[in-house]
């Protein structure tokens, strides 16, 4: 599907967030008098009402009215919005015809070389020092997809290459032929969007599917990506023996012939921008793909000391009196809360939990604390409670115990009542910030004003 092909079609938008707007500004650039409807299920606020001509924007707040949606001959569905809804699947079975604002990016820019980026954990930090790692050798790229710009809204006829990061949401129906595709991990995720565990994995192997006759970079030490790929020839592996290898403080690549001395080794100590060992895999995968594209990166350990980490990804904020305050909110899952105390320490660690509940099995973490709890766990709604009845149940007993407030101000005031002399105050939710927070940049904000470092 392209722009032109929508002339003289009943397009409506689904959707009136980053990527709607993005779509509904091209549709208006290319064809200012078009009659365009958009539909929110949720309020809209006055800032993006005011962009909109009541001549020829519809705007309809409420829940999706299928015989209303019938009318329409396309719809242009906005990630958040799952293609397996009652709703959706009921219009495509009718013969309404559907795309996003991911796949017309694709139909509009067919002979861009583009890097795809997706993972349950790391893919937004991956995707981002790819492209610093392009940069450091003066090619031209643009980041974009779901870390930073909507891809439409980016206009860079400029870019050698286009690192572009993708969700789950947006590979489902994506509809492209990515030059590099590369699977970082797959864990349990999102399975409310997908309706299970199997769908979700299907989802974001498709990424792969899409890059048949290009390059699969793939994670060889995840057991669903090395079940999934190992017989794929198109695969280029990391952690794997001959290629780029997370270990402790950084990364190692050495060929198969030479296990047994130095000879052809490179090794790479992480940046203090990325610590941790899950970062270290980030690493690893960034130089897989530098690799494959036969990119020779001029001063390498150079090009990754100079590389900021994302804002909001075990940032520290601030300390004060010996304890130190770091801000995780980008962590959604299980396995992100994981990587967080696995790089920040158990002991002495003060950790703020919760957040809207999409019913994630959270047995396995809490039995992995069993050995190595934080000192104290705080539980922030609406998921918290639910994950402390869960680690009571598994037997998981902090020293500082195991609580529950009202709100994240509650959560930091008591925290620093527990918190241990040289201790951590640790935000790693585990979960999204809807609806208590307007995403996870306004929770890390937030958390940061009531620590006291805004």
């Amino acid at each position: 599907m392209r722009f032109r092909e929508m002339k003289n079609s009943r397009v409506g938008i689904l959707g009136v967030g980053r990527e709607g707007l993005a779509v509904w500004r091209q549709i208006r650039r290319r064809y200012p008098d078009k009659t365009l409807s958009l539909f929110a299920e949720s309020a809209v606020s006055e800032e993006v009402r005011q962009q909109f001509n009541p001549a020829v924007d519809e705007l309809r707040i409420g829940p999706l009215d299928v015989e209303h949606l019938r009318k329409f001959d396309l719809l242009v569905r906005s990630a958040g919005i799952s293609i397996y809804r009652d709703e959706l699947v009921r219009l495509r079975s009718s013969g309404v015809q559907f795309t996003t604002a991911s796949s017309l990016w694709f139909a509009e820019n067919p002979t861009a070389k583009t890097i795809c980026i997706t993972g349950s954990l790391g893919k937004s930090t991956t995707a981002k020092l790819i492209a610093h790692l392009l940069k450091h050798s003066d090619v031209g790229v643009c980041l974009a997809g779901n870390i930073g710009r909507p891809m439409l809204d980016c206009e860079n006829g400029d870019a050698q290459w286009w690192v572009i990061e993708l969700s789950s949401y947006q590979i489902s129906d994506l509809e492209a032929k990515p030059d590099v595709a590369v699977l970082l991990n797959i864990s349990e995720e999102h399975l409310d969007w997908h309706g299970g565990i199997e769908r979700y994995k299907a989802d974001k192997l498709r990424l792969a599917k899409l890059a048949t006759g290009g390059r699969i970079i793939a994670n060889y030490s995840d057991d669903v990506l090395r079940y999934s790929l190992e017989n794929n020839p198109d695969v280029a592996w990391f952690n794997k023996s001959g290629s780029w290898r997370a270990e402790a403080g950084g990364v190692i690549n050495h060929p198969v012939k030479s296990t047994q001395s130095a000879a052809g080794q490179r090794q790479l100590v992480a940046p203090l921008s990325l610590p941790g060992e899950h970062n270290a895999q980030n690493i690893a995968a960034a130089l897989t793909v530098t690799d494959t594209i036969g990119l020779v990166i001029p001063r390498l350990d150079e090009a990754l000391s100079s590389f900021q980490g994302l804002p909001h990804r075990l940032q520290l904020i601030g300390e004060r009196a010996g304890v130190s305050y770091v801000d995780d909110s980008i962590s959604t899952t299980p396995v992100s809360v994981a990587a967080a105390l696995q790089t920040v320490g158990h002991q002495d660690v003060v950790l703020l939990l919760g957040g809207f509940d999409r019913g994630l099995d959270w047995e396995g973490f809490a039995s992995s604390l069993l050995d190595q709890a934080p000192h104290a766990i705080i539980a922030l709604p609406d998921s918290g409670p639910g994950i402390l009845e869960c680690m009571r149940t598994v037997g998981v007993k902090p020293p500082g115990g195991l609580h529950t407030v009202a709100g994240l101000r509650e959560a930091v005031v008591l925290a620093e009542s527990l918190v241990p002399e040289n201790g951590c105050v640790l935000l790693s939710p585990g979960a999204p910030s809807y609806p208590y927070f307007r995403d996870y940049e306004d929770r890390g904000q937030q958390f940061k004003a009531y620590s006291g470092f805004y």
